[in-house]
């Protein structure tokens, strides 16, 4: 532009109104600001990420409620404890399935409270007996439904249980346990047949379900102790009474089973 031509554009922006002269500023302040965040932002140089997918991998974790059946039934009372349920889709849709199974359940507990010292009652002390059960199972699964807001599964397997009972001792305010033996403890094989539901908790292929279902334990003969089957005696000694019988119980599940995800 000559200068003639400058001389004249600033004559005529001095000439405007000082209105009309604000909103034009304002607008190109606007303008250069728009510019730099669109040239600074993340999104406008780096590419957006892949959005999730899930693996054939699923993990689910469960609580559950235990009830002894038959004989097993007689000696023991109601447990509770967890499970956690590894998955693998052996096809893309999720038919078919592997499963693993891992979990532990408590069926009886008992403490006494008993003095630090011999003479004096002052300190106390804890001890606590535990009766477990721990299992382990791997097994196929059917997904009848891989689709819609219920979808029904079935599954097997075969696997252990394992009985332990043991005791503790520790301070009355159960701040740590200073010492531990396992008074007794038994394994057998177990066949395992349940189903249940997932019910979708959201919309996307990654999305967390709801899982409810029930597992019958076919439980070998085993030996396991109940509470008040530990006598002790005057001498310091204890005295064991254990059963021996088979083991069924029936798992009632309830739990979350979430697809581990993947970018793509």
């Amino acid at each position: 532009m000559s200068n003639a031509g400058t001389t004249c554009a600033k004559v005529a922006m001095r000439n405007l109104p000082r209105e009309i002269k604000m909103r034009a500023l304002t607008r190109l302040s606007l303008v250069s600001l728009l510019s730099v965040v669109a040239a600074s932002a993340p999104d406008a140089q780096t590419p957006p990420r892949g959005a999730l997918f899930p693996t054939r991998f699923t993990i689910a974790g469960d609580l559950l409620v235990a009830q002894p059946k038959g004989e097993f039934g007689s000696n023991v009372d109601n447990g509770f404890g967890g499970n956690v349920v590894f998955t693998y889709k052996l096809d893309q849709a999720g038919v078919f399935s592997l499963r693993g199974d891992l979990g532990a359940m408590q069926y009886g507990s008992e403490t006494k409270r008993v003095p630090f010292l011999p003479y004096t009652g002052r300190v106390l002390l804890d001890v606590t007996t535990s009766n477990n059960v721990f299992w382990g199972a791997i097994g196929p699964q059917m997904q009848l439904m891989t689709t819609g807001p219920v979808r029904p599964y079935v599954n097997g397997g075969v696997g252990f249980q394992a009985f332990v009972t043991k005791s503790a001792l520790s301070g009355s305010n159960k701040s740590w346990n200073y010492a531990s033996t396992t008074n007794s403890d038994d394994v057998t094989l177990a066949y395992m047949v349940g189903g249940g539901l997932y019910i979708p908790l959201g919309k996307t292929p990654t999305s967390a379900s709801l899982n409810v279902g029930a597992r019958y334990h076919f439980g070998g003969n085993a030996k396991y102790l109940r509470e008040g089957d530990i006598t002790d005696n005057p001498d310091g000694t204890i005295t064991l009474n254990p059963r021996f019988s088979k083991t069924d119980v029936v798992m009632w599940q309830l739990g979350i089973s979430v697809p581990i995800p993947t970018r793509r």
